[in-house]
């Protein structure tokens, strides 16, 4: 019988959540951890808030771990982004500001896939079109 958890619509995904610490990024960090995506949550400050988080996901089964890092400090970046591809690989979803988009693919460097970018109110959307997409 096959694990429950492969039959959800981002099992097998990373997700990296900018400043996951704010109402909207942990918002968006629990429901894709909840639609089975690891999720790697950024956080610039209150670590405590990301490690609550963290261990929330983790509780009920996903996967999560916190890293802090200023997006506006490109060794910093870099650093979060190495932690993450010696994990789990290359992200296959970046969430936050739009504004982090461009410094966080610097950050990556080239991937093939590139990651998709969603803002956090797109995270609903993009969730519901994976459901969508898993059920055809």
């Amino acid at each position: 019988m096959p694990n429950a958890n492969t039959r959800l619509p981002l099992f097998g995904k990373t997700a990296l959540v900018i400043n996951a610490t704010c109402a909207a990024g942990e918002a968006a960090a629990e429901a894709l951890a909840l639609a089975g995506a690891r999720v790697m949550l950024h956080y610039p400050d209150r670590r405590d808030a990301a490690e609550r988080l963290a261990e929330r996901i983790r509780n009920r089964g996903g996967q999560a771990m916190a890293f802090r890092a200023d997006p506006m400090v490109v060794g910093e970046l870099r650093s979060l982004c190495d932690v993450l591809l010696a994990y789990w690989g290359q992200p296959d979803i970046l969430v936050g500001d739009p504004s982090h988009g461009a410094a966080l693919l610097a950050a990556l460097g080239q991937t093939d896939p590139p990651p998709v970018l969603l803002s956090y109110a797109a995270v609903p959307d993009f969730l519901a079109a994976a459901k969508a997409g898993r059920r055809n």
